[in-house]
């Protein structure tokens, strides 16, 4: 899988939890960014993937589950041409469940998009 593509995904899933509550708030996305440059160590260009299809999620309108199915197809689609190992989902986990805990309380929404997507991988 090209990192794009994971990262492409996990922007896309940053967008499911952000959603999750109802809103996106500005400060939001500004924090999730800043969680993805730390957890997967990004470049510009590469925080620039997660962004950019985050604020396309968001222009669209585009609901939780519909984002999270985006991710999942992504991932499934490009799973032979990345290494997807059990370090870098520790690491998507992680990142969820930093932006789940980024604006206080993981409501139920949020954590059942994490739990999905830990149950999920397993067949990556």
């Amino acid at each position: 899988m090209a990192k794009e593509n994971i990262h492409r995904a996990m922007g896309s899933l940053a967008y499911a939890i952000a959603v999750a509550d109802g809103t996106i708030q500005k400060k939001e996305k500004e924090v999730i960014l800043q969680l993805a440059t730390k957890e997967f160590q990004l470049s510009d260009t590469d925080s620039e993937w997660i962004n950019a299809i985050f604020t396309q999620l968001e222009s669209q309108h585009i609901g939780m589950n519909e984002a999270y199915d985006f991710a999942m197809d992504t991932l499934e689609a490009n799973r032979h041409d990345y290494d997807f190992d059990d370090a870098m989902k520790t690491r998507c986990i992680s990142f969820m469940k930093k932006i789940a805990d980024a604006f206080g309380e993981t409501d139920y929404q949020e954590t059942s998009v994490i739990d999905r997507f830990s149950s999920d991988i397993t067949r990556f």
